[in-house]
């Protein structure tokens, strides 16, 4: 597919908020949830990207899998082998079923007793990633089932609504509500199959689309993440309005798309896996560093930065190209 510097600088966007979250943190008196608002973004980005490879180009699945495992594993089972074996030499608990769920991407479901976010380790970030390997496996089978070839669109579309509907099921009747269920894929998905859907669908209303429009729902759909709006309202419309902005964002006047498809914004998106995975660490560190806060942000901040670049040329980017020349 040819290379859209925008949708690098998209990506850029959603690592941008998750660094503002931990590392700045302005946002945080108003309780204004950043860091949960760039993980969204990157879902319906996610999710417009599969769906044009697995429903539109129809690209086979082994192929499918070994890129997508070229550019998720290496640098994961690196960053989990590092925080486990970190947390041994230093001697803090953990178990091999807790690894072993990690390494898996089932960390957000198992083991029961132990939440993602209550681990102790820097592994609480991860979830999003279980939500992403979920949804290719899903997105996946999908291409295979012939009675949906041709309905996709609706059928995700669908997919993404009842998971809205989970969640709001959940919030409203807890007892039937799994432990820490706001990282269960079954919910979490909802943003990355509704945009997944509504990339099929785009045709229909491209006509009617006007430049204004994708940025009036991106700014809409952070303004449903305010704490002081009635009930989960980020729940039922985010995902809507994230999915026609991303979906749109070609549509967008030419001041939005040289914004994103700036060179710090790309550089941000193309390096955005490896600063996801690292900066975490990072994150659960500062509030133990002897300085003042504002110093410990900085440090850690330049810290992450640091390892995420290093990760990212000396590991994410040679892994990445060999095995995708050499996978045969």
């Amino acid at each position: 597919m040819q290379r859209l510097a925008y949708l690098d600088g998209w990506r850029g966007l959603a690592i941008l908020f998750v660094i503002e979250a931990h590392f700045v943190r302005y946002f945080e008196s108003f309780r204004w949830d950043f860091g949960r608002i760039g993980v969204d973004v990157f879902f319906c980005l996610s999710g417009m990207l599969m769906s044009r490879i697995l429903f539109v180009r129809r690209l086979d699945l082994v192929t499918f899998y070994k890129r997508r495992l070229s550019r998720i594993l290496p640098v994961f089972v690196v960053f989990v082998c590092v925080v486990f074996g970190g947390a041994w030499l230093s001697g803090h608990a953990s178990t091999w079923a807790e690894f072993f769920y990690t390494l898996t991407f089932l960390r957000t479901y198992l083991p029961l007793e132990l939440g993602i976010w209550e681990s102790p380790l820097p592994i609480g970030h991860l979830w999003s990633l279980n939500v992403e390997e979920h949804c290719y496996l899903v997105l996946g089978l999908l291409t295979l089932v012939a009675a949906v070839r041709g309905r996709e669109g609706a059928t995700l579309l669908l997919a993404g609504t009842a998971a809205i509907v989970i969640h709001l099921i959940y919030i409203k009747v807890p007892v039937v509500a799994p432990r820490s269920f706001d990282q269960h894929t079954e919910i979490a998905a909802s943003h990355l199959l509704i945009s997944a859907g509504y990339f099929l669908w785009r045709e229909r209303f491209i006509g009617w689309v006007r430049p204004w429009m994708p940025v009036a729902t991106f700014l809409l759909a952070i303004a449903t993440y305010l704490p002081f709006l009635p009930g989960r309202t980020e729940v039922v419309f985010s995902p809507f309005l994230l999915a026609f902005t991303v979906n749109h964002l070609d549509a967008t006047p030419t001041l939005v798309r040289r914004f994103l498809s700036s060179r710090p914004l790309c550089l941000m998106g193309i390096w955005s896996y490896s600063i996801y995975l690292w900066q975490q660490p990072f994150f659960q560190l500062k509030s133990s560093l002897p300085i003042a806060p504002v110093g410990a942000s900085v440090l850690a901040f330049v810290a992450a930065m640091a390892t995420a670049l290093a990760s990212f040329y000396l590991l994410e980017s040679p892994t990445r190209r060999w095995l995708n020349a050499n996978w045969k």
